[in-house]
């Protein structure tokens, strides 16, 4: 990757130099800020930790491309390739808990389904109010007059 710098401006009310670079990536895909970062940071001979890469502009088409870049005199930026592991790591976590919460979603329906059918099972059990012999004689009686009266 070839980097030539177009624009350099030093900042000292923010203690920071600021680049516009050039970028020919050798048909290649665009860089990430990470591998901007790290040769940045070898070809300008400063701490990686000092590098800040804002934004990487590809041209349509071709593998070129610029860059805006900070190189800052104290303070310390994230190493982007470090912050890629840990952003990993944390989904890695996150990952573990959802699936923890589904089981437990998964447990608690299981319980419910099967409290639902031992009260299914107690209702089957217990014997209904059973008609007494009067009441379905009465039934009878009332059924047969209105066959009567038709």
């Amino acid at each position: 990757m070839k980097i030539q710098v177009i624009k350099e401006k030093e900042n000292p009310l923010l203690k920071r130099k600021e680049l516009l670079v050039a970028l020919d990536y050798d048909g290649g895909a665009t860089p990430s800020k990470a591998e901007l970062q790290k040769s940045l940071a070898e070809e300008l001979k400063v701490e990686i930790e000092r590098v800040e890469v804002s934004k990487i502009l590809s041209e349509i088409g071709m593998p070129k491309g610029k860059a805006w870049i900070k190189i800052w005199e104290e303070k310390k930026v994230p190493i982007y390739s470090e912050m890629k592991k840990e952003k990993a790591e944390s989904e890695k976590k996150e990952e573990k808990k959802e699936e923890e919460k589904g089981e437990k979603i998964e447990e608690t329906k299981e319980k419910a389904k099967k409290e639902s059918e031992e009260e299914k099972g107690e209702k089957e059990t217990k014997p209904e109010k059973a008609e007494t012999k009067e009441e379905k004689g009465e039934v009878n009686a009332e059924k047969t007059e209105k066959q009567e009266q038709t």
